[in-house]
């Protein structure tokens, strides 16, 4: 099983931040793709679909948003 990481596109800042969890899936991809991408026509693993809609705050700005768009929510392959 390999791990991920979880980033979203912030509308605060315009830039993409981690969230900091890793979550552990099968079916991920090699590197970086968008869960559109990575899942599109299948349901989304449950470790991944308990973060949609969480609110992050921003490093930059400080502010709490939340990413709804499955085209800017990624998962980022981590080495071991």
């Amino acid at each position: 099983m390999a791990k991920y990481q979880i980033h979203v596109f912030c509308n605060e800042c315009f830039e993409t931040h981690p969230m900091g969890v890793l979550v552990d899936l099968n079916d991920g991809p090699a590197d970086k793709e968008s869960l559109n991408n990575t899942y599109a026509g299948k349901e989304l693993p449950s470790a991944v679909a308990n973060f949609i809609n969480n609110k992050t705050m921003c490093p930059n700005t400080r502010k709490m948003f939340t990413q709804t768009d499955n085209d800017q929510i990624f998962l980022v392959a981590v080495s071991d």
